[in-house]
């Protein structure tokens, strides 16, 4: 029976803080501009995009939707053959706790649950996955039961400048080596919760390269996240186009359907030597 709520099919914020936030239905989507369950779906993937350089700091706090995210991207059309496809936008005007605090996601997370939707998997690419990641330790009965992070700095990226917008700053070095540093250390107590599924996609320029471009392969794949168990799987791409490239999205909507328990420390070890060679 086809399961709906009365719902806009955008939910948009602009809260005190000036978190403005987005949630769409990419797929399928809606005619009437409710969200929709289709008949017997069972999951529900949330695309949580990552970095955008802005040229003004007019735009910074805007919650714009990227390519990869909309209704005709080869990543949505991939998901959308086993699973109901949404996508969430944010402003970038703030640190990535604050957008996880004062934003619309957790609203968004509860109105799929309410329809009813047995998985609910965020897809984070870059800072998205950062957002995803903290989501799902602050908020561990949300009802997320899986996050795929794709090329997410979780060690931060030397690349994180402040040659951006005055406005962008804050969340940029939220992104950089040192504010990651930082940052888990000021979340040393925070676990993701062994009830939902968790894994790194790795992606490096080359075969040879130890970096997509952007984030070095170690920042994404750290030693935390190793403690934890959390599994990895690697592709060779760029930062860009793995989220992008049609030719990575039956990978990608492969690990939203596949299961994905927790490494022992000889997995992790092996692992850490297959791909970093150490």
């Amino acid at each position: 029976m086809l399961a709906s709520l009365t719902l806009l099919c955008t939910l948009a914020f602009s809260g005190d803080a000036g978190v403005q936030s987005i949630c769409q239905q990419a797929a399928p989507v809606s005619a009437n501009g409710n969200w929709t369950r289709s008949p017997k779906q069972n999951r529900a993937v949330l695309l949580i995009h990552g970095f955008h350089y802005h040229l003004t700091n007019k735009s910074v706090s805007k919650a714009e939707l990227r390519p990869w995210q909309k209704s005709d991207s080869p990543l949505v059309k991939e998901l959308a053959k086993n699973a109901d496809v949404f996508a969430f936008a944010y402003g970038q005007n703030v640190a990535l706790d604050v957008i996880v605090k004062e934003s619309k996601l957790r609203e968004s997370v509860a109105q799929l649950r309410k329809l009813g939707y047995a998985e609910i998997v965020l897809v984070g690419h870059s800072a998205g996955g950062l957002i995803a990641r903290h989501f799902v330790e602050d908020h561990p009965d949300s009802g997320v039961t899986k996050v795929i992070q794709v090329c997410s700095p979780n060690g931060g990226s030397p690349l994180a400048t402040s040659t951006v917008p005055k406005s962008q700053r804050v969340f940029v070095e939220c992104l950089s080596v040192d504010g990651r540093r930082k940052c888990l250390e000021l979340r040393g107590d925070k676990r993701i919760p062994e009830k939902v599924q968790f894994v790194c996609v790795i992606a490096r320029a080359k075969k040879t390269s130890d970096t997509d471009g952007v984030v070095p392969c170690g920042c994404q794949w750290t030693a935390d996240l190793h403690k934890q168990g959390i599994p990895a799987a690697c592709v060779v791409g760029g930062h860009r186009e793995v989220v992008r490239d049609a030719k990575f999205a039956e990978t990608l909507a492969g690990l939203v359907r596949e299961k994905h328990d927790r490494w022992p420390a000889e997995r992790i070890a092996k692992a850490k030597k297959e791909i970093f060679g150490k």
